[in-house]
């Protein structure tokens, strides 16, 4: 009898830790286009359709830390869209934490909605991002690293 559970009991085992993972791949990402759909988005672009814009993410990797005083109190935000898309929220002063499909839903109006480039000034990048992500005042620093389309990476970091 014993064997015969045995194989139901792992079956059983392995399907909750699936459930449990937080595994921050983004299975159905609605309106994610892939790089080359970015690509040509952009080149196509003719500003006819303000609707193009809302839902293209002009980055390849976008890393956001806004670090407040204290424990559980700051903000964080990671996508990655090369290979699988990869989206992780997390808001630990509202108690928020989301992953994957669930993080990519909250932050892709926020990043589509960025028009800034490498060539933006620091203090425009860091306003854009407080106002998008709505970060409230009081921080110790905030953190920003990005990979726009292009490859050019870039850090930005800002203490108060």
């Amino acid at each position: 009898m014993k064997k015969f559970l045995l194989p139901f009991t792992l079956a059983g085992a392995v399907a909750v830790a699936a459930a449990c993972s937080d595994d921050e791949t983004v299975e159905n990402p609605e309106s994610a286009p892939s790089i080359e759909e970015n690509e040509e988005a952009q080149t196509n672009d003719t500003g006819d359709n303000p609707e193009a814009e809302s839902t293209t993410i002009s980055f390849r990797e976008f890393e956001f830390d806004a670090d407040y005083e204290g424990n559980d109190n700051d903000f964080e935000v990671s996508y990655d869209s090369e290979g699988n898309i990869e989206a992780s929220y997390e808001d630990q002063r509202n108690q928020m934490l989301l992953s994957g499909d669930d993080a990519y839903q909250e932050i892709e109006p926020i990043l589509s909605g960025f028009d800034f480039t490498a060539d933006t000034p620091d203090d425009e990048v860091f306003q854009a991002v407080i106002d998008g992500f709505e970060i409230e005042e009081g921080y110790q620093s905030l953190e920003i690293d990005i990979t726009f389309e292009d490859g050019t990476e870039k850090e930005y970091e800002q203490k108060p």
